[in-house]
């Protein structure tokens, strides 16, 4: 180990660490941004997210099993003993999203909708030798849905048009410590703090009716949530190196308060919170295996199982069921050597694919999603900039004509910032 002149390499506390820190605690604000219309976000507590956003989304989000010295691994709290020694490492995530719909319902002039929005703030550093930390803030879930429908009124022969629109969505800040057990093999957990709302509004006008009737519904959720985290790699030969890793997140009931306004016109007729009950997230297993050849080449492959069956959720032509998912990745790191001998990481470049059974199953057919993704990176000469940029496109439904699909395209983008700590000095 080389230790440089520390007059020269000792960071002080600047603006670049101050615009970083002001960052974390600002851009939260932003990661509830939701613009996308999804029907099946209606159910539960909104579409749970199955990215994220982070440097392996572009081997199709298979990370379980993988670490690095400089991108935070969100996937895997274990990954975090990985990480360079006195260093820290600031990433913000955002996504571009496109989904055009097909199926029923669907007209050709409203059959498309597109988002922008950031998606993941996260800060990593490694605190000893044996202990990596990091915080950060995600989605967890998101819901935004606008449909109409018909409504009979109780008590009466109308049937009248109502409209429906919600947003809103599940929050997840964590708090994720990785810690080193032996050479090859770390153990990790993940403390999370899950909060948000749901709201969804009715509006009913009819020619039948004197007034507009609006419901206003809103559901408040919140809890604490755990994964528990391991990897570990074992050296098959000079080439190739094998590694695994898996995480498990056991079954969490999310308090939910709900409270309803009703108005008729400028009038309101009821306004209270109607009930507090709990909504359960099941238990969610993820598994990873990766080969790695010379340092540069990277196979990997993950499975993923959730046990929505155990939860019993049920409702008019729809239930939740066990959902699973299989993702297969390809990467290729292109390395070079700094002034010093030593090799790093120039950028490198990944194409993934992957499908699955999602949770939802409608009029008995379960939806399926499928897709691939390609990504590429570049950490910048003479800075302690990096990016990781990704594309999906994928489709979510059913064969079934009569329901709908839904075919999306996201545009991925990481930016990494990587730093000393303060006070440290530069090691090699």
């Amino acid at each position: 180990m080389l230790l440089l002149n520390k007059s020269y390499y000792c960071m002080p506390i600047n603006i670049k660490k101050i615009i970083a820190f002001g960052c974390l605690v600002a851009l939260p604000a932003f990661l509830s941004a939701q613009n996308n219309s999804s029907p099946y976000s209606v159910l539960g507590i909104g579409d749970i997210e199955t990215s994220y956003f982070n440097r392996y989304t572009g081997m199709a989000n298979a990370g379980i099993a993988l670490a690095d010295e400089r991108y935070i691994n969100n996937i895997n709290a274990a990954s975090l003993t990985k990480l360079r020694l006195h260093y820290f490492s600031f990433e913000i995530s955002s996504r571009f999203k496109q989904i055009i719909y097909s199926g029923a319902g669907v007209t050709a002039t409203a059959n498309k909708t597109t988002d922008f929005a950031m998606r993941r703030v996260s800060l990593a550093a490694k605190v000893s030798k044996k202990w990596g930390s990091s915080l950060g803030l995600t989605p967890f879930s998101t819901a935004a849905f606008s449909y109409v429908a018909n409504k009979n009124i109780q008590g009466s022969l109308l049937n009248v048009s109502a409209d429906y629109e919600g947003e809103g969505g599940v929050n997840q800040f964590y708090w994720a410590n990785g810690f080193q057990l032996t050479k090859n093999t770390s153990v990790g957990v993940t403390s999370s703090l899950l909060f948000g709302s749901i709201s969804q509004t009715e509006q009913i006008l009819s020619s039948d009716l004197s007034t507009t009737l609006t419901t206003k519904s809103n559901t408040y959720l919140r809890n604490y949530y755990f994964n528990l985290s391991l990897q570990t790699k074992l050296k098959l030969n000079k080439k190739w190196q094998s590694t695994y890793g898996i995480t498990y997140s056991p079954k969490t009931s999310l308090l939910a308060e709900h409270s309803v306004n009703v108005t008729d016109g400028s009038v309101t007729i009821k306004n209270a919170i109607t009930s507090n009950d709990y909504f359960a997230i099941p238990e969610n297993l993820n598994l990873g295996i990766a080969l790695i050849k010379n340092n540069q080449y990277t196979f990997t492959v993950n499975a993923q199982a959730q046990n929505w069956n155990a939860l019993k959720y049920t409702g008019s032509n729809y239930q939740l069921v066990n959902s699973n998912k299989l993702s297969l990745g390809f990467q290729k790191s292109q390395k070079a050597t700094n002034g010093l001998n030593m090799e790093y990481e120039k950028g490198f470049f990944q194409v993934g694919i992957y499908a699955g059974k999602s949770y939802i199953k409608m009029n008995d057919n379960q939806l399926t999603d499928f897709g691939g993704s390609i990504g590429y990176s570049k950490n910048l000469r003479n800075t302690q900039l990096g990016y990781v940029i990704s594309v999906e496109g994928g489709r979510r439904g059913t064969r079934n004509a009569a329901q709908l699909s839904e075919n999306y395209f996201n545009i991925n983008l990481t930016l990494n910032y990587l730093d000393f700590l303060f006070g440290s000095k530069r090691y090699y």
